[in-house]
């Protein structure tokens, strides 16, 4: 079971219900409560147990002037900070609350991405959990919308490993378990993910993985950088 550096593949569930410019208190709560449902349901099932939150090296301010938006983008180095060992129900409130020592006298100054990055479980071709850093993380932004994009670094969905070498019994355990949590999150947030075809490592069939295929059906072997192999 490989963990790549680098995403293999990514659900973006973007809730439109409310289409909004202007980034506030609340509406940054907004977007952390989707987090907070997505990460019950990824913890559960043993996916993601959170224990940082990473905040990019870019950082918006925006204010409303009469009634336009004007916003100045602020470079920042990039921030770790300590997921909160309570209830993942407090992660608002906490965030929110750490957030607060970043404001100035006016506007509202926010990261571009949320990342909450932690350990999962993924389970071998014996039947047995084992603990890896990035199989899932979630990624949290604003565009107009709210997004929330469910991440994973794992082969362990994929019927055969990147080079060819099958390992059914690893698909049979693991696939299952990322499917059905990506379900659960997506009746949760009651948004519908964008989801690609295929990227440069796999096929992509709704909340399944399979490997890339020639004309035949047979597997291209690829490298841990998404190079055809041969």
């Amino acid at each position: 079971m490989v963990i790549l550096d680098r995403p293999i593949a990514h659900w973006w569930f973007e809730d439109r219900t409310k289409i909004e410019t202007f980034v506030e208190p609340g509406r940054m709560r907004s977007l952390i409560d989707m987090c907070e449902k997505c990460i019950s349901i990824l913890k559960r099932y043993e996916l993601l147990s959170p224990s940082k939150i990473l905040l990019s090296n870019r950082w918006l301010f925006n204010e409303k002037v009469g009634e336009q938006v004007k916003w100045q983008l602020i470079q920042k180095g990039d921030i770790l900070i300590d997921y909160p060992s309570y209830n993942e129900n407090e992660l608002a409130t906490y965030f929110l609350d750490w957030l607060k020592k970043e404001q100035g006298a006016t506007g509202y100054v926010y990261p571009c991405f949320i990342q909450i990055i932690g350990e999962g479980k993924l389970i071998n071709q014996d039947g047995v959990k084992q603990g890896f850093k990035n199989v899932v993380s979630i990624e949290a932004r604003f565009t107009e919308a709210l997004v929330v994009d469910v991440i994973t670094y794992s082969t362990a969905w994929l019927p055969n490993t990147l080079a060819g070498e099958p390992q059914q019994e690893i698909y049979k355990w693991n696939a299952p378990r990322l499917e059905k949590a990506l379900y659960e999150i997506e009746a949760a947030l009651g948004v519908e993910p964008i989801i690609d075809d295929a990227n440069e490592f796999c096929l992509i069939n709704g909340y399944r993985l399979d490997n890339a295929r020639d004309i035949d059906g047979e597997v291209i072997p690829i490298d841990e950088k998404g190079r055809i192999i041969g």
